[in-house]
């Protein structure tokens, strides 16, 4: 679960359950990984989805969370 504080509150009404995937990689945030760290990890724990699809998934969980300002560019 991931609570919004600051000026995200504004942004967020509630709090955000995170699905298994969006949890791993919100891990990885919080340990300081690049993008291109992340992926590589998504490889090798995704084994059953494509390059392609991961890259995708991965930047439409990032822009998300910068669009409810949980993260900065």
């Amino acid at each position: 679960v991931v609570m919004p504080v600051g000026e995200a509150v504004s942004k967020i009404n509630g709090m955000i359950k995170l699905n298994d995937s969006a949890k791993f990689i919100w891990e990885l945030l919080e340990a300081g990984k690049s993008t291109e760290e992340i992926l590589t990890e998504m490889k090798n724990n995704f084994f059953d989805t494509d390059d392609e699809n991961l890259k995708a998934d991965l930047n439409n969980f990032l822009n998300i969370l910068i669009e409810k300002g949980i993260l900065e560019e």
